[in-house]
Order: structure tokens, then sequence, then C-alpha cells
């Protein structure tokens, strides 16, 4: 068996369409902070965990170059999985609640990784060790920080070993085709930590570069570092942010995180009326949901005229959307079928990957072939053209229109807009000015 970091012509081969499908499993895709990344040594790709599957697959979308990746264990358990994993590029990891006499069995992977690093292949493991979807973060396992030291002291002397914290932002957690943020920030120099260091202590080391890790992380997303208040919080950082301008999603990210930090600071400072207004904001999120309602349908100041652009622009795409809705009817049915079925709701965009992946390229067949057998050849190359894209405007034009139906009813609710804009001048009247911590 090859070592995991060699090249295989069928890895090679299937790579350019898993990233393309992706890439197009979003409706927009950025990366930021690819100047952060070192050039001269060995690198150790740390980023959040919010999106099971999805987190691995853009991360390698990011990266052009050969990426190995560290999972759980309890993945490995067969032997015919085990070798598919080994062919996807990923390793086992054990994780402390895994037991003991597991985690003695990192050893071996460990070894691999170093290996890996040693040969110029990059290594990314999720420091949470398990996926949550929310904007947080979880207390960080010891793998990624033994992994670092261990091909510190193997090659330490020879190139720095870097451990590079990522962060990833999600428009959605649940919706296919939402939008993704990937932002690189500055490099852990693990070789040079360790030099400066004032103990040898390996316990000692890794909690002084979990702590430092965790402290750059953070700073990566939208991070809400307390989970008292959450769901307060957010719909808080999601209101005031639906007044404010913003270019990408970039900057999307930067004005929730400059709110989360007036948020917090007012936690402090006016811890009464600041809870307060958090259940108020939550209360106004959970009745939003009972509606059916977008948060996207509040803050705009000529509800009327955007409700009217949009019907429009939902008239003038109909048709293809009916093209659209008949052409990828196998694969957005299948994956109808499947969200029913899943348990943990975040591995709904993987699911909705996974169908891209795997029935798309049967799909553009059938009707291919359909379209030239009974159409003439330029017809024909038309509707195979058109069917390439179909499964994701689908999504995105029911998307759309979940919206626009929104914006309507958010016309008639007269006592809610007014509810929001009171939620909203309330946290910008604050002393701490929530609102101006952009």
């Amino acid at each position: 068996m090859k070592a995991i970091y060699e090249k295989d012509l069928l890895y090679t081969v299937l790579r350019p369409y898993v990233d393309w499908c992706c890439r197009h499993s979003y409706r927009r895709f950025e990366i930021h902070g690819k100047e952060n990344i070192p050039s001269d040594g060995a690198l150790i790709i740390a980023p959040n965990h919010c999106n099971t599957l999805m987190d691995a697959l853009v991360m390698l979308r990011a990266h052009k170059g050969s990426t190995v990746f560290g999972a759980r264990a309890d993945l490995f358990k067969k032997q015919s999985i085990a070798r598919i994993m080994h062919f996807l590029r990923i390793l086992p990891m054990v994780r402390q609640r895994d037991g003991l006499r597991n985690v003695l069995k990192n050893h071996e992977s460990i070894q691999t990784i170093t290996d890996t690093l040693e040969h110029g292949v990059r290594f990314c493991i999720f420091p949470e060790g398990r996926h949550r979807t929310m904007h947080s973060l979880l207390p960080f396992g010891k793998g990624v920080f033994r992994a670092a030291l261990s091909a510190n002291a193997r090659f330490g002397h020879e190139k720095p070993v870097y451990i590079v914290p990522a962060g990833i932002e999600y428009g959605d957690y649940f919706r296919y085709r939402s939008t993704c943020l990937i932002t690189y920030g500055k490099a852990l120099n693990v070789t040079e930590f360790v030099r400066n260091a004032e103990t040898e202590n390996e316990a000692q080391l890794i909690e002084q570069l979990r702590q430092e890790l965790a402290s750059r992380m953070s700073g990566l997303i939208t991070c809400i570092k307390d989970d008292s208040s959450y769901r307060g919080k957010w719909e808080l950082t999601k209101m005031l942010a639906r007044r404010n301008k913003y270019r990408g999603l970039h900057g999307k990210m930067a004005l929730n995180m400059g709110i989360i930090a007036g948020i917090e600071q007012a936690c402090i400072s006016n811890p009464a009326k600041t809870e307060a207004l958090l259940k108020r904001a939550e209360e106004f999120g959970e009745s939003m949901d009972r509606m059916n309602l977008s948060s996207y349908s509040f803050g705009k100041k000529n509800p009327a005229v955007s409700a009217i652009l949009k019907g429009t622009a939902a008239i003038a795409m109909f048709p293809y959307f009916i093209f659209c809705s008949a052409a990828s009817l196998p694969m957005w049915a299948m994956f109808s079928f499947l969200k029913k079925k899943i348990k943990d709701k975040a591995f709904s965009n993987t699911a909705g990957f996974g169908i891209k992946l795997a029935m798309g390229p049967l799909v553009f067949a059938l009707w291919t072939a359909l379209a030239f057998c009974f159409l003439p050849w330029q017809c024909g190359l038309a509707v195979s053209l058109l069917t390439i894209p179909s499964y994701s405007f689908f999504y995105d034009y029911t998307e759309f229109i979940r919206r626009f139906i929104s914006d309507i009813r958010v016309l008639g609710k007269k006592e809610m807009r007014r509810e929001y804009e009171e939620i909203c001048t309330l946290a910008e009247n604050m002393p701490t000015k929530i609102s101006s911590a952009k």
C-alpha cells in the first residue's frame, strides 16, 4: 500500500471534479489570508469544525496541492472503510473519550503525520475533535500539538514547523447553496515557540500552544465565547447587521465580530439591561422561526420596493426554474428524501454535496442523450449546457422565493417591524454602543 502522502493517479483524476462539486455547493466561496501561509516549512492547518464533512471538503478545495486530513478513529473500524479513508488521504485520530488504551494507538498516526510533513505535504486537523453548528469554539484536543511537537523533534532543526489557524464561516449550517468564507490567520511557529519556551515539559508546552492557537482562531470567525444567552446574542447580531452595509463575506464577518464584541462588553458593563435586551432578541428570533420568516426581510428602508423588484425577478426566472426542476428532479427528490432521514441536520449540506457528486454525471448523461436523440443538435446542445447548473439554480431559486414570500408577509407584520426597530434602537442607545463596535 502506498504511503498516504504519495501521489495516486485515480485520486489526481477525481480531485478536480470533487473540488468543482464542493465549490458549487455554495453560492459564494471566498478565501482570505493566503499571505499568512508560510512557504518555508511544514504546515499543519487547524480550522474550526462546525459543519461535518463539508469542513474538510472546503479546506481541500481551498488548496490546490496535496492535503492529508485527520478524522475520528471510530470511522475506521471496518477494514473496507479504512482502505477508502486511506485512499482519500484521511488518517484515524483517537480522541480521549475513546479510552486511554485506544489513545495509545495515536502513536502510529502521529508518526505518519510526521512523515507526511517531512515530505512537504500539508496536514489538516480539526483541533476541536467534533463538530458543533454554533459560532463558537469547543475546547481543543492534544492531537494537533502532539503532531507538531513530533515533527519539530524530528526535523525542526532543518525547517520550521507551523500550525496555521483557519476560520470557516458559513452563511447557514443547514441550507444547501449557502455561502462559505475561509480565513487563514497568522501562523504559529512551533519551532520558534519551543525554542523560546521556558519549559521542556510536553504537557506545559501543549497547554501554552493550545491557549495561543485558541486566541488566534477565535479572531478568524464570528465567535460567541460564552454559551449563555447564545441565541439572543446571535439574533441581536443579525438584527443589527441588517442595518449596516458591508462588502463581501469577509466584510460581513468583520461586522458581526464587531457587534459581538460590543454585546460582550455590554454584558459586563450593563448586565441587567443587556440580558433583558438579549431575551427580547431571542424571542424575536423564535417568532420568526414559528412564522417561517427570513431575517433578511427586516431592516430594509423600502421593503415594498424590495418586494416588487424580487417579484419581477422571480417571474423573469420562472421559466428556467421549471426547466431546472425537471432536469434535476432525481437529485433534489433524493436530497429531500435523505434530509428527512438524517438525524443530525448538520449533515444536510454533506448530503446535498454527495448527491451532486454521485448523481450529477448520471443525470447530465441521461438528459444529454435524450436531448440529442429527440431534438435537433443545436437544441440538444442547449439542453445539455443548461442542465449543468440546474441543481444549483433549483436551490438558489427556492431560497429566493422563500425570502420573497417572507418580504411580502413582513409588510403586514407591523408589530414585528416595530419590535425589530425598538430592539435595534435600544442596542444602539446603550452606553457601550453595541452597533457601533464594527
